[in-house]
């Protein structure tokens, strides 16, 4: 079809743009309806992309006949686009970022959703061979720079000496005005020149009345599937598939997936919108987040943002992170684990079992000279007799304040053995980190809740450093810190109205996120590099094969339908924001008998602070004595009723206080409708 463009009385080719070199993977209007809901996620926007794009259709028909009356042909420009959209909406964001956000969300859309024609591309290069100049002519509202920016992007912009676009010019080829603009740009005449491209009246009836050659793509195709693209796409389709995949009779939490998802979302439009280019999930749980994170990075019609995984452990960061031992007062441990035994101490230390050995050692020695030679008080002497008669695993009630935390900071041993190991392991992981980045700007992301890891990783690479962290959840101990953290789906800083439903039993992420691999333990220098051993026990490894490893895996294909769903969908958000909201309500506040029982296969070990096994199973036998006992408390200590309690529910059906469980979960249910969750 394209053997007459390459006559050699042809000098110069224009070529259509949309549907010529390139096709849409989507029903072209579709990608507005994209982009609509993109920039609400983008800029925080209290609107609905449904609205939001018809907004941007009245703004653009009204620009159009704005420009026809001032003789013009029927064109706008993307930044006439913005700029009345920015006015209408009222918005605080100012105007340049603005802009620019939206013209990035576009350029990364069309870059995402287009696609070479790889015979027109061929084409094209043998024409460039014979020394033709090929052009691009194209009605289009995005600017020239933004055509650059898209076919950079598809890696075919060197293939063309002129892109002509009609929003430039306010002319069109529609009219034909475009045309005379391109013929004098080109100095070109008219019996020099082909147009090839799509559509009928523009591409090939108008230039053949200019006198200008011309060809025409049939692309029947193209536009069947279009129209069967859209009909298969609308806000209500996405809703009803969404509810269908909500819908289980054997739910073991496999529908947590969805404020997973949630979280996913909102932490890459932050990274977006900060222009992140690389962020680091941190071990554990960020081991199966940042599987979620890729997977939507790789299928979103967006930039991709490129993830790392850092092995690290409160244990594994925490001595790098203390300063020197006269500076130390060991207070981010023990204002945590205020009673705690000297081996546990030690333990947390990440001392290996030979010096723990050792210094205990040398520390009796010590206790024994302290009591022979000076005069101590009771509670001192008390602490120190334990110590000589090797009950260093009693527990101290304010151990950082206590007589045995004074004695052990002054021993040789200790000083020495903390030193050392502490140098070691601060030099080893800052060499890890500059394995893994050259960045000094840091993005770290966890499951929560407190963010002691990314305070440890901050001490240890110091102030030319600087590291932010997302997480799930964010309830802060040390409200006055200045490190940057920030709860997606539920924070302290202020306190979100979505903070009582999403910090509902936070133990459920933890299991739920449970890693293939042990914990990180220690940095260790090998030749080249460093390598991080691994702290594993048989237990824990057995829980994630039997139970873990299959409840992620039944996650991720939930997944991967609500990606395709969502990633790219043009739906009614605030319904889709309240379905979400009411899944999370109906798990963990009308939890099924599966969802009860979950946590009876479940066991957790603590390595640092304590070291010990937890059991999630609180079910016992309840007598009327307790029964009755029970009731009171809720009625008349309501507020620390739950103190012992990782999901409020679950100790209300095991102690079967089932007008209390009534009376709470209608409580919550009146809270969150009154706050429009649900």
């Amino acid at each position: 079809m394209l053997e007459e463009s390459h006559d050699k009385k042809i000098k110069f080719v224009l070529f259509d743009i949309f549907d010529t070199i390139v096709s849409r993977k989507i029903q072209p209007e579709y990608v507005k309806k994209i982009w609509a809901n993109q920039i609400i996620k983008y800029f925080k926007l209290e609107l609905v992309a449904t609205d939001l794009y018809s907004l941007r259709n009245k703004i653009e028909e009204a620009l159009g006949n704005e420009n026809l009356a001032l003789g013009n042909d029927c064109e706008i420009t993307y930044e006439s686009i913005i700029k009345r959209l920015h006015k209408e909406l009222n918005l605080k964001v100012p105007y340049k970022r603005f802009l620019n956000g939206c013209m990035e969300i576009e350029i990364n859309i069309e870059s995402k959703v287009l696609t070479p024609d790889k015979d027109i591309i061929k084409e094209i290069k043998k024409l460039r061979k014979e020394g033709k100049k090929i052009n691009c002519v194209s009605d289009m509202y995005l600017s020239q720079k933004m055509i650059e920016n898209i076919f950079k992007n598809l890696g075919i912009r060197e293939l063309f000496d002129n892109i002509f676009i009609s929003c430039e010019y306010l002319r069109n080829k529609k009219t034909g005005k475009l045309y005379d603009i391109v013929l004098k740009k080109l100095n070109a005449k008219p019996d020099n020149c082909i147009m090839i491209g799509d559509n009928y009246h523009s591409d090939y009836d108008i230039p053949v009345q200019k006198g200008i050659k011309a060809i025409h793509l049939k692309r029947d195709k193209n536009y069947e599937f279009y129209e069967q693209y859209l009909n298969s796409h609308s806000p209500k389709i996405t809703y009803d598939e969404l509810v269908n995949l909500s819908k289980t009779k054997d739910d073991d939490f496999e529908l947590s997936i969805f404020s997973l998802y949630n979280f996913i979302e909102k932490l890459y439009y932050e990274l977006l919108s900060r222009n992140v280019e690389e962020v680091f999930f941190l071990s554990r749980e960020g081991e199966y987040l940042k599987k979620l994170f890729d997977y939507y990075c790789d299928n979103i019609f967006g930039k991709k943002i490129d993830s790392h995984y850092l092995y690290v452990s409160r244990k594994a960061t925490y001595l790098p992170s203390l300063k020197k031992i006269e500076d130390e007062d060991f207070s981010s441990l023990l204002k945590q684990y205020s009673y705690i035994t000297i081996t546990e101490f030690l333990r947390s230390l990440n001392f290996e079992k030979e010096e723990v050995n050792q210094i205990i050692d040398s520390y009796k020695k010590d206790a024994k000279l302290l009591l022979d030679k000076f005069i101590v008080d009771k509670s001192y002497k008390k602490q120190i007799e334990l110590i000589i008669t090797d009950d260093v695993n009693k527990k101290i009630p304010n151990f950082i304040k206590s007589g045995s935390l004074k004695l052990l900071k002054n021993n040789e041993t200790f000083k020495s053995l903390y030193e050392r190991n502490r140098v070691e392991q601060k030099n080893n992981f800052v060499k890890y980190i500059n394995q893994k980045t050259k960045n000094k700007h840091i993005y770290v992301v966890d499951i929560g809740w407190n963010g002691s890891i990314q305070n440890n990783i901050q001490n240890i690479l110091g102030d030319s450093y600087t590291v932010e962290g997302f997480y799930f959840g964010m309830n802060r101990r040390n409200k006055k810190e200045k490190i940057k953290k920030y709860g997606l789906m539920f924070t302290t800083e202020p306190k979100n109205k979505e903070f009582d439903l999403y910090n509902q039993n936070r133990s459920l992420y933890e299991i739920i996120l449970g890693a293939s691999h042990g914990s990180a333990n220690k940095y260790i220098k090998k030749e080249k590099e460093i390598e991080v051993s691994l702290f594993s026990l048989k237990e824990e490894k057995n829980i994630f094969e039997k139970v873990i490893k299959p409840l992620q895996d039944r996650m991720f294909e939930i997944y991967k339908q609500i990606v395709d769903l969502l990633a790219n969908g043009y739906y009614d958000n605030y319904k889709i924001y309240k379905l979400f909201n009411k899944i999370q309500y109906n798990m963990l506040f009308n939890p099924n008998k599966n969802q009860l029982q979950f946590f009876n296969k479940i066991y957790h070990y603590e390595n640092f602070g304590v070291f010990e096994f937890t059991e999630f199973n609180i079910k016992d036998k309840i007598g009327i004595k307790r029964y009755i006992k029970e009731n009171l408390k809720f009625v008349l200590r309501y507020i620390h009723f739950f103190d012992d309690s990782f999901w409020p529910v679950l100790k209300l059906k095991n102690l079967k206080l089932y007008i209390p469980y009534f009376i709470y979960v209608t409580a919550k249910k009146i809270k969150f409708k009154k706050k429009d969750l649900i």
